[in-house]
């Protein structure tokens, strides 16, 4: 049983992500959207019944997993949660084929905001259904860095410190469900002051709450197309920017500023304003002044957030920055994608720190990051991700061309996609949207969401440690 140790939490998860469908499909009756709440409840059922069955037939056994159960587990979770997802999608808008249901469904989970149908081709229940499930993503996407990433990153130099962030060795989820209370109780209520903050800044309800879901979990699913200027009032765009920002933060920071416990600004923050500020000064730059700084400072932190907002679309003038900065993305344990501002922000400081061993060959150099020394391990683990996010790059491109899809957008969907920044193609291969692509590279980039969202590394131990198995 202890190869079979994800089981557990994986129904359970299932069992969860059931009842919330079950309410949103009941909310759903009052408004009588009776065909919505159809396909809600269908979803709702089918998860439970999947759920509650393993979650059945794994209890009484003593749960023993360790770092493989762990990523057994989530390569599980954003894998095998889509299909289930894919029901509202079919029954909504019936000129969907099975594969465009299929892209949209695992697009809203991982956050990544690439749709087949503009928003204005679909009925508001749809739009709905895309901001909840990206909701859900971002949520899901801060429990599982709660408990996978913790048990990958034993130095414990990428993680900020926290009772969100620990686990025990014998058994990774025995925190899981600690962590998956408090997260809720913080993203649950950002999304609350969020709603609440739209609606003072004079949008519509609907529009308010599908936008508050959205710009948290940085999925980016906006109502109708084109740049927010032309939707909401610009005191709702400086709203966004803050809501992506939130949602690009490291959950236990956020955690700490509402406690009012242990509040430092630290590194990763500092670097990810820092890429903000630069990105937003090269947009003023690349429009001669055109974009103004609100719309500069915006677009900048809908990018870096891996929301893929625009405020002006300023990413289209300075395309190759605009991707550098979205693969970059936020802080790990945020709902952000992209490698994370941390990692690099470590590599920077061993890249010097070799300089300095060049210079004084006689000298120990140390990299500290919180307070913590690196070792060899962590400092491999480091440069095998980000080695690893830049192959898988270079090998999305050249998948995408084979599969006969022009260079220019094979390399923004190859990107975006395993950035989870698919609203960001839009802006930057206006020409080729992903409704366009092919089927095999639809079902080829949804391969491509799955290992942005795994954090590359993460995904291929996965993989690795189910084949060890069999």
């Amino acid at each position: 049983m202890q190869s079979l140790g994800f089981l557990r939490p994986l129904g359970q998860t299932w069992a969860g992500l059931a009842l919330i469908i079950l309410l949103v499909s009941l909310f759903t009756l009052i408004f009588q959207a009776w065909v919505a709440a159809q396909a809600f409840l269908i979803t709702a059922a089918l998860l439970g019944f999947a759920g509650g069955l393993i979650w059945s037939a794994s209890a009484g056994v003593k749960l023993i997993a360790r770092a493989s159960e762990a990523s057994a587990y989530v390569l599980a979770l954003w894998a095998l949660t889509p299909p289930f997802l894919i029901v509202p999608f079919v029954l909504l808008t019936p000129g969907l084929t099975y594969v465009e249901a299929v892209f949209e469904a695992y697009s809203a989970l991982t956050t990544t905001g690439a749709i087949i149908l503009p928003p204005e081709n679909v009925p508001d229940a749809l739009i709905f259904w895309r901001c909840l499930v990206g909701f859900v993503g971002g949520y899901l996407t801060l429990l599982t860095a709660a408990g996978v990433l913790a048990a990958f990153d034993k130095s414990g130099l990428e993680l900020r410190k926290s009772i969100l962030l620990t686990y025990d060795r014998e058994n990774i989820f025995s925190n899981l469900h600690v962590a998956a209370r408090r997260i809720a109780v913080i993203y649950g209520g950002l999304a609350a002051i969020s709603f609440l903050a739209l609606m003072i800044a004079s949008v519509p309800a609907f529009e308010a709450l599908c936008l508050s879901l959205s710009a948290l979990s940085t999925s980016g699913y906006t109502v109708s197309s084109g740049p927010l200027s032309g939707q909401v009032p610009p005191l709702a765009i400086m709203c966004l920017a803050v809501i992506t920002l939130a949602g690009a933060t490291n959950i236990a920071f956020l955690r700490s500023l509402v406690t009012w416990h242990d509040i430092e600004l630290e590194t990763e923050s500092v670097a990810m304003i820092g890429v903000i500020i630069g990105l937003a000064l090269l947009f003023m730059l690349a429009t001669a002044g055109s974009a103004g700084p609100f719309s500069a400072i915006a677009d900048s932190i809908f990018i870096v957030s891996t929301a893929g907002f625009t405020a002006s679309n300023s990413a289209g003038h300075v395309p190759l920055a605009a991707v550098l900065a979205a693969m970059i993305g936020g802080a790990v344990a945020s709902t952000s994608g992209g490698l994370k501002v941390s990692r690099l922000v470590i590599l920077s400081r061993s890249a010097l720190a070799e300089l300095a061993r060049m210079a004084h060959p006689s000298s120990i150099v140390r990299v500290i990051h919180r307070g913590r020394s690196t070792d060899n391990d962590a400092m491999l683990a480091l440069w095998t991700t980000v080695l690893g996010y830049i192959g898988l790059v270079a090998i999305a491109v050249v998948g995408l061309t084979l599969l006969g899809e022009p260079f220019e957008s094979a390399w923004s969907a190859a990107t975006t996609s395993i950035s989870n920044a698919g609203p960001l193609h839009d802006q930057l291969s206006p020409e080729r949207s992903w409704a366009q692509f092919s089927t095999p590279s639809q079902i080829f980039t949804i391969v491509l969401m799955v290992l942005g969202r795994l954090e590359v590394l993460a995904g291929l131990a996965a993989i690795a440690a189910i084949f060890r198995r069999f």
